[in-house]
């Protein structure tokens, strides 16, 4: 997971009335009527060796997708807490670029490639 951020990682979706969806919640509890900006895919880890480094997002869709409501372990809950897996009862902008191992989240701050830009200092003469 990615330095304390609100994640969930979707795992599937559920037949439901409403749009679904099942995974698990990152290290940060979600709660009712909170909103994800972001929908991405993190890029896949080919290498024993990366595996101790940080996730580096692939792709990253902007959304406004608001959790209605949480379902974990046969109730209705007010927040999912930190690990917890269970279902997530949503409703916005950016559903449809939503697939199983795609990550709801917040927007990035560091560019795509997970390369910083810099900008060179300009010597004055």
């Amino acid at each position: 997971m990615n330095r304390n951020e609100l994640q969930f990682i979707v795992d599937g979706f559920s037949d439901r009335e409403h749009f679904t969806v099942l995974g698990r919640c990152g290290d940060v509890p979600i709660p009712v009527g909170d909103v994800f900006d972001a929908v991405y895919r993190d890029k896949r880890r080919r290498y024993p060796d990366e595996l101790g480094e940080e996730p580096v997002r692939e792709v990253e869709k902007p959304a406004a997708i608001r959790v209605v409501c949480i379902h974990a372990y046969q109730r209705s809950l007010q927040t999912m807490g930190r690990g917890m897996t269970g279902s997530l009862t949503l409703e916005g902008d950016g559903l449809q670029s939503l697939a199983p191992g795609w990550i709801l989240g917040r927007k990035s701050e560091v560019p795509l490639g997970g390369e910083s830009e810099t900008n060179p200092a300009v010597a004055s003469v």
